[in-house]
Formats: C-alpha cells, structure tokens, sequence
C-alpha cells in the first residue's frame, strides 16, 4: 500500500513533515535530513553519521566570515575525519 501526504510549501520554501513520517523516520529538532533525486522521484532520508559532519561544519562557519571555496575545503576535510571516525580510523 502507497502512503501519500500533503503538506504547504511556505513563502519561504519551508515544509513541516508530517508527524507520522517524522516518528517512521524518527527525526526530532536539530536533526538533518537529505532529499535525494534517483530518477525522477525525490527520497528524504535522516542523516546518521552526515549529522556530525553538519554540526562540525555549522561550528566552523558560524566562527568566521569564509569565502565560498573555503568552505568547499573545509566541507571536505570534515568529511573526512567524520568518515575515518565512523570507520573506527585515526
């Protein structure tokens, strides 16, 4: 059986997820999550591991005025040091 729900896009481009999706894919506050294309439908799905790396960078660009190539960088050295930690790597 297909679920489908409706939600309101705001003037702003925000949406609320559902309660029911949101328990399904138990995403509370501050949680991330991806949208991902495959074709021509549109997947969400909660970032595990992604989660730290976006907390890393958010503390990271929240303390400076950085330039978007530097970001770019520093997106990819956290990128990974999270995955060598999740790989159980020095």
């Amino acid at each position: 059986m297909t679920e489908a729900y409706v939600v309101k896009v705001t003037s702003v481009g925000q949406v609320t997820l559902p309660k029911e999706i949101r328990e399904k894919l138990d995403i509370t506050r501050d949680d991330y999550i991806v949208i991902e294309k495959i074709g021509e439908t549109y997947f969400i799905k909660k970032l595990n591991q992604e989660k730290d790396l976006m907390e890393k960078i958010s503390k990271r660009v929240k303390k400076s005025g950085i330039k978007k190539e530097r970001l770019d960088e520093i997106i990819e050295e956290e990128a990974d040091d999270v995955w060598k930690k999740h790989q159980g790597l020095p």
